[in-house]
């Protein structure tokens, strides 16, 4: 009975042991704190009055709490550096937006995901001043598009205009004068006429080869003026509001900015871009408004929180979101931290942090 008594105790002295032990803070290995790494990028982390904020940061932030997890932090310039930080075990978490990529995985592990993202296109166009838009509509009324369209309308209508002079002025020479440049100026002035408003008042071939002719040029106007009205239309629509980048496949070719060792960089360089790197993705914004690059690509919600910082109405995001990724928190390789991370993270966003955050932060509210 005695032994069954002591047996009992000792359950119940471990049963509390380890229940204390599981409401006490994770500690970093040796007693330590955890040594959390990130970089200045807002919105996820950056520096504001004396505190680390940011989506990433308050998140984490939140998440150590949660986990009970002492840490301190310490900030590099690059992504890369927050990796190799991870892989070199000179820190513990890496935070930001840190995307998840099969080639970080082979050398860092991830807790899960915590918002979704992808890469986007920002150009400068043009503004809503009616005087920039004016100048905009002129600078693109002389592209190669244009101008080659005119100049083949014009050497068509001279080729009708002289074919029905051939045929008119040996028969209806009142109309068509016998004199080459006068009978030229009148026949030009029927082409045009007929091209835009279906023909001339009093005046018309009357002979077989002239009609023949303006049957000809008559169904030929019909074709003319749609193919122009749609060229005109969708150059200036486009040229004028968005510039000639509309979207990720106008970018192979074209100078483009972005962040050093970011993702984007690499899907730059395998696309054919002439990448120029920063060191943050405002000295990229900021090349852009000086017309020093064409573009800048980077990861879309970073693009859209540096656009409606500067306020400025010529810079617009254009095309879809492309090559989509995840944000995580970054770990050491099988690091003991993941499961617990893991366990709280969710928690939070049951209890709606993350939508909070982004409604902060995006203005998203989802």
């Amino acid at each position: 009975m005695r032994v069954l008594l002591l047996f009992l105790s000792a359950v119940a002295i471990l049963g509390l042991a380890a229940e204390a032990a599981a409401q006490a803070p994770v500690a970093a290995p040796a007693g330590r704190k955890l040594r959390v790494v990130t970089r200045n990028l807002e919105p996820f982390s950056f520096e504001k009055d004396g505190r680390r904020v940011g989506y990433a940061a308050e998140l984490w932030d939140q998440l150590a709490r949660e986990a009970r997890l002492d840490y301190e932090v310490h900030v590099v310039q690059t992504a890369q550096e927050v990796i190799d930080a991870l892989k070199n075990k000179t820190a513990d978490v890496g935070v930001g937006a840190i995307s998840v990529t099969s080639k970080r995985e082979e050398v860092i592990d991830f807790s899960q995901p915590f918002y979704e993202s992808g890469l986007q296109v920002l150009v400068s166009g043009a503004s809503g001043s009616f005087a920039d838009n004016l100048m905009a509509l002129v600078k693109n009324l002389f592209n190669v598009e244009l101008i080659g369209a005119f100049a083949l309308l014009m050497v068509t209508m001279f080729i009708i205009s002289h074919l029905v002079w051939r045929y008119e002025h040996k028969v209806n020479s009142d109309m068509w004068p016998k004199d080459y440049k006068a009978g030229m100026w009148e026949s030009f002035w029927w082409t045009i006429s007929t091209l835009l408003v279906g023909g001339a008042d009093n005046k018309g071939p009357v002979g077989v080869g002239g009609r023949i002719v303006a049957i000809i040029w008559m169904l030929l106007s019909i074709v003319l003026v749609s193919l122009l009205t749609a060229s005109f239309t969708t150059t200036l629509t486009i040229n004028t509001l968005k510039g000639d980048i509309n979207g990720p496949g106008d970018l192979p070719g074209r100078k483009v900015a972005t962040v050093k060792g970011s993702t984007a960089e690499s899907w730059l360089a395998a696309k054919g871009a002439r990448v120029e790197t920063f060191a943050t993705i405002t000295e990229g914004v900021l090349a852009l408004k000086a017309e020093d690059v064409d573009a800048v690509v980077y990861d879309a919600p970073v693009l859209q929180y540096e656009a409606r910082k500067l306020n400025d109405e010529k810079l617009q995001m254009v095309g879809p979101v492309f090559e989509r990724q995840n944000y995580a928190f970054a770990l050491q390789q099988d690091s003991t931290l993941r499961e617990s991370l893991n366990q709280a993270l969710l928690k939070l966003t049951e209890q709606g942090v993350g939508n909070e955050l982004r409604k902060k932060y995006f203005g998203e509210d989802h």
